[in-house]
């Protein structure tokens, strides 16, 4: 059973704490490390930056950004620096983004095209392509180049996303699909077809593009204890998971509930409304001998990449050595 795994960390640590935890990530052999580029959490760029410099061999990225708020030349240069700091290490996760209103802005109303259009100038900047480049969402004239030599001239850009047309744009043109919060066997069909027509329109081989699984993780010797962890961490970010709570039959009741809760600051009234149902789909949760078994059924499914959400568990570096010494061994076997 061939799989990758890794591990997805938020921008709420301080800072200099990354450097130790990208140290051990690497040392128990994961094989990328992945910081969230959310909306109001500390900026990924920097945090990459100082793990690139302090590690040797795990590839290293965000997961995800988006060109909604910044052009993608400006998240271009900063994954060239990124890919010359680590020797080539970089990867990079891109996604029509959320929290729009945070910002007073509107919802692209043509997000599969920004996202196609973003990666074709991230593209065009690391190949060193001069070529004015006009699309519907973005222009590049062409002055707009790097005043210096990309390591590589093509970084493995995957795409996060849950939804259909973007799985198939997927299949079109990046490295993989990330779903955070995906974990339902059921709905990675959903992703697999899907890439499958992208694939297919492009001619491409499907099985060339990954499918990343990106839980909500919350490992612990004490499973009771790490389903609670997960619960919380639910009243945060469950009302995001649509399509993926219908297709797991999560009832719209229980997500508007956590979603009012949310709006208002409330996380443990949420945390109450989060279901057993919500927990054993849309997160990873219990001890090593409960989540082998649940990884294995992604995989069969079809996963091919488990990249271990915020918050890992109730207490992070027991989460991560539980994953290292007991998990990983399973499947490295």
């Amino acid at each position: 059973m061939s799989v990758k795994f890794s591990i997805g960390l938020q921008g709420s640590y301080p800072i200099r704490d990354y450097i130790r935890m990208a140290q051990r990530i690497e040392s128990y052999d994961f094989d990328e490390v992945h910081v969230y580029d959310d909306l109001m959490f500390k900026p990924t760029w920097p945090i990459l930056t100082l793990m690139g410099e302090h590690t040797e061999r795990i590839k290293i990225g965000p997961g995800i950004i988006t060109p909604q708020i910044v052009h993608p030349c400006y998240h271009a240069g900063n994954l060239a620096e990124l890919d010359e700091l680590s020797g080539g290490r970089a990867v990079c996760g891109i996604a029509r983004g959320a929290f729009w209103e945070l910002l007073g802005i509107d919802r692209q109303d043509k997000p599969i095209t920004m996202v196609r259009e973003a990666i074709e100038i991230i593209r065009r900047l690391l190949s060193g392509d001069r070529k004015p480049y006009h699309g519907q969402v973005f222009t590049a004239t062409e002055e707009m180049f790097f005043r210096f030599e990309p390591v590589r001239k093509e970084v493995p850009i995957f795409i996060g996303t849950w939804g259909p047309k973007m799985c198939q744009l997927a299949g079109e043109v990046a490295s993989g699909v990330k779903s955070d919060g995906l974990w339902n066997p059921d709905y990675v069909k959903i992703l697999k077809d899907n890439i499958e027509i992208g694939a297919a329109k492009a001619g491409r081989d499907a099985s060339e593009v990954e499918i990343i699984a990106g839980p909500l993780s919350a490992i612990s010797a004490d499973g009771d204890k790490a389903r609670e962890t997960a619960r919380r961490v639910l009243a945060v970010y469950l009302p995001y998971l649509r399509p993926m709570t219908d297709v797991a039959g999560i009832p719209e009741a229980e997500v508007n509930a956590v979603r009012e809760a949310a709006a208002v600051g409330d996380f443990a009234k949420g945390a109450s409304h989060v279901s057993d149902l919500a927990v054993a789909k849309c997160s990873v949760a219990g001890t090593p001998d409960d989540v082998i078994p649940q990884i294995e059924a992604m995989v069969e499914a079809g996963v091919t990449h488990v990249a271990f959400g915020h918050c890992l568990g109730p207490d992070f570096n027991e989460a991560l050595d539980l994953l290292g010494k007991e998990v990983l061994p399973h499947f490295r076997r």
